[in-house]
């Protein structure tokens, strides 16, 4: 009788310990939709996000985004710290964007609607998990849903 309590006990704990709800890290992938008639800005970029249980994130962003009528191509990631928060709010600092060469979209466009780098305060997001999907928000509406494969 002890033995299978000190079992179930042992279980518990292990579950409790591994279980993905009390981890921080996760990664997903998505393809993310923008189409925002106030800043005449549309985009369609394939998105992976890397949130790591070192506190360290990686988001990686490719495809299109149209402004004023001009198509550009995005190839570029973005590097970056964060602390969780509570109630899945994310403070995210020390963050770094790299472009790849085929990348010719105007910073100050992708800074108009997406991720633009603060240095003095970081940024905060909000991701909801919903299962194996995770919904990223900004401020102020929802940015993006990912999937973890």
């Amino acid at each position: 009788m002890l033995s299978t309590a000190v079992v179930v006990a042992i279980l518990i704990l292990g579950y409790r310990v591994y279980s993905p709800a009390n981890k921080n890290g996760f990664d997903c992938t998505g393809y993310l939709i923008v189409d925002s008639d106030a800043f005449n800005f549309s985009a369609g970029l394939n998105s992976y996000l890397l949130m790591g249980n070192d506190n360290k994130g990686y988001f990686n962003m490719s495809g299109t985004v149209k402004s004023n009528a001009v198509t550009y191509q995005v190839e570029r990631s973005y590097g970056f710290s964060y602390q969780r928060q509570r109630n899945g709010i994310y403070h995210l600092t020390d963050i770094t964007m790299s472009k790849r060469s085929a990348d010719n979209a105007v910073d100050e466009v992708m800074s108009k609607v997406l991720i633009s780098p603060d240095l003095n305060h970081g940024r905060y997001i909000k991701i909801n998990e919903l299962g194996n999907a995770f919904v990223l928000q900004g401020v102020y509406s929802p940015a993006l849903m990912c999937v973890q494969k």
